[in-house]
């Protein structure tokens, strides 16, 4: 991938560090829970047609819900933010005498029964890859920000973009994450996080007249990575695009997966 986009290094970097970092702490969890004798799963549900059964999903035999402690084996699923969790699972729950707590409803509509497709194995497969890569992007893009911020001067057209950002997508002055945006100018961000409405780029602005331009600038940057989450590349909308496609005139290269949500809108006008 390097050697036909090299322009995506940084991108590739910082998933393979992201890789490394969760297979390290997965390797971790997998040896904890087998040094203490737990059995891993692949999958578990929470019906009466999956193998293995959640805890939380399970009636003992005498009716009463089933508990950690009548869990034989875990899975380990990741979360959001690529943290790993081990979650108590029963297998072989029929043979134990353990009965599901709920019937799947449908809602009227036929639900699906059996194993994934090859088609839906492919979809999921494309879906955790790209989450994954649109977290990468985050880090890049934010770092990027930051060093754009440090220079001198102010990016060219910093003005109209953020009077646009203010009048197209208003959350991103209403509600930025002041910790970003403080990180983006390299301002110190304090210690008082515990205090209520704790906000330190608010703390930084009291405190200083200078450059105030590159405040405003991080904040509605602030403003945008807050609105966008791993999977943003799904719906690809239009206030990500006005973010996007402003920092790539300023010298950003955007993944492959923030690329999609530049191509739906770059045919359109406003």
């Amino acid at each position: 991938m390097i050697a036909d986009e090299p322009d995506q290094l940084l991108h590739v970097a910082q998933m393979l560090r992201d890789r490394r970092d969760r297979a390290a702490a997965l390797a971790a969890l997998i040896a904890e829970l087998e040094a203490e004798g737990k059995t891993i799963v692949e999958d578990a549900g929470h019906y009466a047609n999956e193998e293995n059964l959640y805890v939380s999903a399970a009636k003992r035999a005498d009716g009463e819900p089933a508990t950690d402690e009548d869990a034989n084996a875990y899975l380990i699923s990741t979360d959001y933010r690529g943290q790993h969790n081990a979650k108590p699972v029963i297998t072989g729950w029929q043979d134990l005498g353990f009965t599901p707590r709920y019937e799947r409803y449908d809602g009227g509509t036929q639900a699906q029964k059996g194993p994934m497709t090859d088609e839906q194995k492919a979809e999921r497969k494309t879906l955790i890859a790209n989450n994954r890569e649109m977290e990468s992007a985050t880090q890049v893009r934010r770092e990027f920000v930051k060093t754009l911020l440090s220079r001198k001067t102010a990016p060219k057209g910093w003005q109209y973009f953020t009077v646009h950002a203010i009048t197209h997508d208003p959350e991103t002055a209403s509600g930025y994450d002041g910790k970003v945006a403080t990180e983006m100018i390299g301002a110190k961000t304090g210690e008082d996080t515990d205090r209520w409405g704790w906000n330190p780029m608010r703390d930084h602005i009291a405190k200083t007249t200078a450059r105030p331009e590159f405040s405003l600038i991080a904040l509605i940057c602030a403003g945008y990575e807050k609105t966008i989450q791993k999977d943003s590349w799904r719906s690809a909308e239009k206030r990500h695009f006005h973010y996007l496609n402003q920092l790539v005139p300023w010298g950003y290269t955007a993944s492959a997966v923030e690329q999609i949500i530049i191509d739906k809108h770059s045919a359109e006008t406003e």
